[in-house]
């Protein structure tokens, strides 16, 4: 079967990210940040690797918390 394998990063989840922090974290801008995670396919650049790896791991934590809208 056919499995994707990047996802790229939603509208949602590039707010949940603080870039300013990211990009102090990889020693770069937060507009270089912004391009990264608004890639629509895996890049080739191995630091890029790293901030697409690191603001995943962000986002998969701002979704594990519970939704507390819901009632």
């Amino acid at each position: 079967m056919y499995k994707k394998e990047f996802i790229p990063f939603t509208e949602d989840e590039i707010r949940m990210v603080n870039a300013s922090a990211l990009a102090r974290q990889f020693n770069c801008t937060s507009t270089y940040i912004g391009r990264i995670m608004k890639l629509q396919e895996y890049p080739k650049n191995e630091n890029a690797q790293l901030i697409i790896k690191a603001a995943r791991e962000i986002v998969d934590t701002y979704k594990s918390y519970p939704d507390k809208k819901k009632k």
